[in-house]
């Protein structure tokens, strides 16, 4: 779904107009219908189109009218309205999973933060929910919400081999603030497009080969540190979380490419639309048992009902559509009709009808031809969570776990501020905020943005499409300034340091997540969690099998060089049509080209993997980039065309 408030879904769902403007809508609409005014209707196409010239100024955010602003109250209140309906109508299992690929990075950071006391598990939980909540309301993609991983590396060491001592918690407070406060100046000030103009594509792609590499990485050297038996926590059962993930994850790509298969033999065949629809109605009626998937019929007819009341009320405010309108409900009937299932009353009331249900269901996760992706995130949380569950259940007085569990017991606000000193800033500058800023600029902002660019081509603003950006579906400076926020206003709250990071933003699409939906039911999750068991919360996460954890860390990281890799052919591919244009002839040396930008962004993976240091990475490759690269010629080419438009 879009991003944006259009005419129609105005029009539609827009519960109460209380402004000058809104008023003249509803006497518009009045005299269209000859309410007001029976002889109105003669004037019928003007009232039309004035109704609809009224309504694009919403969706233009017209601000001419002094009784118009995007930001008052009202329209706010419309947003969150339906933000909410979409997101109701977007839960689905695929949703759910996605929402839980982030937390192979999160959970055992903030589980070993909280261990060593340097931040609060109950408001860190809270308010990594609210963010989360927040982001998927603003945003229609699953934007995670991540501890920044600088500050928390070097707030998890004590001591270093240089000697200097590591950041305490009023210095994870001061370093989570003036990073915030830095990448906020970048966003306001638009900043953030110099330093995207300076870094380029091939070196993001790098960034995220890199990252991906080191999560993957990360995740395998936590299963090395597991015995190979002894318990369930161990290198066996990792080892078969991963071969059932590699069995859940290879089905999404090929089913979708028969279906593209099919679809273009039936469309060569000469298949009508109407024979389309029957025959998937055929289909789901025969498969009825056997989908787990299959949505329940009366949902089903509720949303046709949904829909049909949404065209009606479409024609009733331009009924010059009515006929169109009315035989597309028609054949929406149709199809539902056709759709039906096709078991008798009598079977459905049988016991074993309800068997094969309920066998199906407990079953789907061996189903090796599914007819939608495996949720594959709720998979490995169920195992994780029945492990957990019988450890904490079998854990004696001696096993280090904080028994019994208790609700409620822990604030989920508390004044982070209370006794940070001069000393903690200066720390927090020294040792947090400065390795972080990179990492962030880079990695939760620019990759961040391309990654959401690549992913989700459907949901790009076609205006800045026009201008060949690579943040056309969540610009940069959107991102800066939630970044900027996020710490300012809910650090000093107890909140972690958190930022968006492109690995989350891979894990979680992964599996499955496809919109924003994903990240508010993680939201709320996260804040329940903290509001009714904020004291056991700790024991809870700790309880989780790193073994699982860790077979997730791997497929997020994965699935982000896959990206990264991508997007580098995209940039090869790219380039060579815009040589080819240039030239006016096909004699361009493709090889010569991947090769160019292979070797910058393989440069700025290595050495990120090297020395565990994205900034040191991205330096390297852009250094690389200027000499080996286009960049000193493209510098060249900008300082020649400045010197033209001067003269």
């Amino acid at each position: 779904m879009s991003n944006h408030l259009h005419s129609d879904d105005f029009l539609l769902s827009t519960p109460l107009l209380l402004n000058p403007q809104n008023n003249k809508m509803n006497e518009l609409r009045n005299e269209e219908e000859g309410l007001s005014n029976p002889s109105s209707a003669t004037n019928e196409p003007q009232a039309n189109e004035q109704l609809m010239e009224l309504a694009a100024s919403f969706d233009n955010n017209d601000t001419s009218s002094p009784s118009y602003s995007k930001y008052s109250p009202i329209n706010l209140l419309s947003f969150c309205q339906r933000r909410t309906i979409e997101h109701y109508n977007n839960i689905s299992l695929s949703e759910l999973s996605g929402s839980l690929g982030d937390l192979g990075t999160f959970i055992p950071l903030t589980v070993a933060l909280a261990r060593e006391r340097k931040i609060a598990l109950a408001p860190a939980l809270f308010w990594a929910g609210v963010s989360n909540i927040i982001t998927g309301y603003a945003w229609d993609v699953p934007m995670c919400v991540q501890p920044m991983k600088s500050i928390s590396a070097v707030a998890l060491t004590d001591t270093n081999g240089s000697g200097n001592v590591g950041l305490d918690a009023q210095s994870v407070t001061t370093a989570g603030i003036l990073t915030g406060g830095a990448v906020l100046l970048l966003g306001v000030t638009n900043l953030i497009e110099i330093v995207n103009w300076i870094v380029p594509l091939t070196v993001v792609c790098g960034l995220q080969i890199g990252v991906g590499i080191r999560l993957a990485s990360k995740g395998m050297t936590d299963i090395q540190k597991l015995p190979w038996g002894g318990g369930y926590d161990c290198i066996g059962m990792a080892v078969a979380c991963a071969l059932l993930s590699m069995f859940w994850l290879r089905d999404s790509a090929s089913q979708k490419d028969k279906k593209k298969q099919e679809q273009a033999k039936n469309d060569s065949e000469g298949n009508t639309t109407n024979d389309v629809l029957a025959a998937t109605g055929a289909n789901s009626a025969t498969s009825s048992d056997e989908d787990v998937f299959q949505e329940n019929d009366n949902v089903e007819m509720g949303k046709v009902l949904n829909n049909s009341h949404q065209l009606e009320t479409a024609t009733s405010l331009n009924p010059r559509s009515s006929v169109s309108t009315t035989a597309h409900t028609n054949e929406t009937f149709d199809f539902a009709a056709s759709s039906a299932p096709s078991s008798s009353p009598r079977q459905q009331n049988s016991s074993s009808y309800y068997l094969r249900k309920v066998w199906s269901r407990a079953c789907c996760c061996l189903n090796p031809f599914p007819k939608t992706p495996h949720p594959v995130g709720i998979y490995l949380f169920l195992i994780g969570c029945i492990f957990a569950a019988v450890t904490l259940a079998t854990a004696g007085p001696d096993s280090g776990y904080d028994l019994p569990l208790y609700f409620f017991g822990a604030p989920v606000a508390i004044n982070a501020m209370k006794d940070v000193t001069s000393m903690s800033w200066w720390n927090g500058f020294l040792q947090g905020a400065l390795p972080q800023l990179p990492l962030t600029t880079l990695n939760s902002v620019i990759s961040v943005c391309c990654l959401a660019h690549t992913l989700y081509p459907d949901k790009r603003d076609p205006a800045l499409e026009e201008k060949h950006r690579t943040d056309a579906v969540i610009t940069r400076r959107e991102v800066s300034i939630s970044v900027g926020l996020m710490n300012l206003i809910l650090v000093p709250l107890g909140s972690m340091p958190n930022c968006h990071g492109a690995g989350g933003l891979a894990g979680q699409h992964r599996f499955g997540a496809r919109t924003g939906t994903s990240v508010v039911i993680l939201g709320v999750g996260k804040v329940l969690l903290a509001i009714f068991l904020g004291g056991s919360a700790l024991t809870l996460l700790d309880a989780l099998p790193i073994a699982v954890l860790s077979i997730m860390i791997a497929i997020a990281g994965l699935e982000l060089v896959s990206t990264g890799v991508k997007v580098l052919f995209e940039c090869v591919q790219k380039e060579k049509e815009k040589t080819m244009k240039q030239q006016g002839n096909e004699s361009v040396n493709g090889k010569a080209i991947l090769q160019k930008n292979a070797t910058v962004a393989m440069v700025t993976a290595a050495v990120i993997i090297a020395l565990k240091k994205t900034h040191y990475g991205a330096l390297s490759g852009w250094v690389v980039h200027v000499i080996y690269g286009d960049g000193f010629r493209n510098f060249v080419v900008w300082i020649q065309k400045k010197r033209a438009a001067r003269s």
